[in-house]
């Protein structure tokens, strides 16, 4: 019966073949098998292939973790991951994938009544071998758990680490904390100090600037016009009252009735003398607004008439003076600057500046954050929780399951293949052909070796003596009689009907 398979024609693409090649699967004996053993190998592959990303990906972090700075990536690491890892997957695909396709064949003969696995010894050794790849796995998945159990409880081990550290330093810290903060209050007293000086005389260099422009400009003048200006406003109102009560008495008058005050009756009536008496009012107040703006802006002429005789040489020492006091000014921007600067760069240091003061002190005790000691803080940490304990054991688990992804799915799940029993087939009998060879090559020696040496004749005197017993003397004794050869093969454990 011809098992329907892929022909010769078919092509078979790039990712195809590098799955075959990762699975230690042969092509030309998949392209006799069915298309779903093609697609059993690629999944096989790409398992191998995801758990060696896997095992890469976390080899690189903890190498980096261990082996670097902080924020450091070094190329050399990454590659050592990735070799580590590929080598990892070499010894999977062909100590226990590649075996593993030959046995799976072996099983599907056992079950069709024929056993090739060759004996106990065979399964026995096979079963070694599949055991140490897997007790290999344990270790790798156990090693991995912890790294694992490392990166995700990172910030409680670094507490942890960093709460031993303090404890065996308090004393140490504590004084160099001292020192560090007197050096920032000083800091912070000199800019402030220099921001006051600052402030003066960018006061100076500005009262300079506007004496130069206008020197009139004094606080006496500054006052009087805004007094002038508040008589000007307030006599603009008295103004627009005048004008409004003047329009207001010719409605009454004339009875229109232009706004809701209005009666809206012709002729000289109580409201019409009421705008009268109001336009009176109005009057009055326009007048003494006036008469005070007059008097305002007298004595606004009055003190510009007594300072404009000292304008020219107010005008001429600032000018003088303003050079000397914009340099000094700019000269102590930049002392502000670094004294800032300064200040910044002690607050941002503060606490590596307090760790350095601590280490240098003979007695210091240093930061213990190596593998180690991350792993007894991981242990202390799980022996205070009971839950965090069950996570670490759910990691080492998880662990263990993706280190052996490919392994399990070729030794727990059992999927029949052709492929498997044709690799157990031509296993089978190509050594049964390699027997045969052998021994049509034995025979035809014994029988070259027969006609180049034939048997020597009987010596003279012994015909008619009959049968002679016991070897001659002088003669080479007979060889001896071969024994009956056993047929070949093996007999059938459960022979079929």
């Amino acid at each position: 019966m011809k098992i329907p398979g892929l022909n010769d024609e078919v092509k078979i693409g790039w990712f195809a073949k590098a799955c075959m090649k990762i699975a230690s699967a042969d092509e030309a004996t998949l392209r006799l098998c069915p298309p779903h053993d093609l697609s059993h190998v690629k999944a096989t592959a790409e398992l191998l292939v995801c758990t060696m990303l896997y095992q890469a990906t976390l080899f690189a972090i903890i190498s980096h973790r261990l082996f670097a700075s902080p924020g450091e990536v070094r190329p050399t690491l990454i590659l050592g991951s990735l070799f580590v890892a590929g080598f990892i997957m070499l010894i999977d695909a062909f100590c226990v994938i590649g075996s593993q396709w030959h046995l799976s064949g072996i099983e599907e003969f056992k079950r069709g009544g024929l056993d090739i696995s060759g004996g106990p010894v065979a399964r026995i050794k096979s079963r070694i071998f599949l055991l140490c790849r897997i007790l290999l796995s344990i270790a790798l998945a156990q090693l991995t758990a912890v790294f694992v159990s490392i990166l995700v409880f990172q910030a409680d081990i670094s507490a942890e680490t960093q709460r031993v550290y303090l404890q065996d330093n308090a004393h140490l810290i504590a004084g160099a904390t001292a020192l560090v903060d007197n050096d920032i209050r000083r800091a912070s007293d000199a800019v402030s100090s220099q921001s006051a000086r600052v402030d003066a005389l960018s006061g100076q260099v500005t009262a300079l600037r506007q004496n130069e422009i206008d020197p009139s400009e004094n606080p006496e003048t500054r006052q009087a016009q805004e007094e002038v200006a508040q008589l000007l406003v307030e006599k603009q109102k008295a103004d627009d009252a005048v004008l409004a009560a003047k329009i207001f008495a010719t409605n009454e008058l004339g009875g229109i009735k232009g706004t809701d005050g209005n009666s809206g009756l012709a002729g000289n009536g109580p409201r019409h003398k009421a705008a009268l008496q109001q336009i009176a009012n109005a009057k009055a107040f326009a007048y003494e607004a006036s008469r005070q703006l007059d008097a305002a802006r007298a004595r606004l002429d009055q003190i510009r008439k007594t300072l404009g005789t000292a304008d020219d040489a107010t005008r001429a020492q600032s000018r003088d003076a303003l050079p000397e006091f914009s340099g000094n000014l700019i000269a102590e921007n930049r002392t502000l600057s670094a004294l800032k600067a300064q200040l910044g760069s002690l607050t941002r240091g503060r606490e590596d500046a307090i760790r350095q003061a601590a280490e240098r002190a003979p007695d210091h005790v240093k930061l213990d954050d190596g593998f180690l000691a991350q792993i007894t803080a991981l242990e202390q940490i799980a022996s205070k929780d009971t839950r965090i304990a069950v996570i670490i054991g759910l990691i080492d688990v998880t662990s263990f399951g993706l280190e052996l992804a490919a392994v399990l799915s070729m030794v727990t799940s059992f999927v029949p293949t052709t492929y498997s029993a044709l690799i157990a087939r031509d296993a089978y009998l190509r050594s049964v052909n390699m027997v045969d060879e052998v021994m049509r090559a034995l025979d035809l020696s014994a029988k070259m070796a027969d006609i180049e040496f034939p048997p020597r004749n009987k010596p003279p005197g012994s015909q008619g003596l009959g049968p002679v017993s016991g070897p001659t003397p002088g003669s080479p004794p007979d060889p001896p009689t071969q024994p009956p050869k056993r047929p070949r093969g093996r007999p059938r454990n459960n022979p079929l009907n």
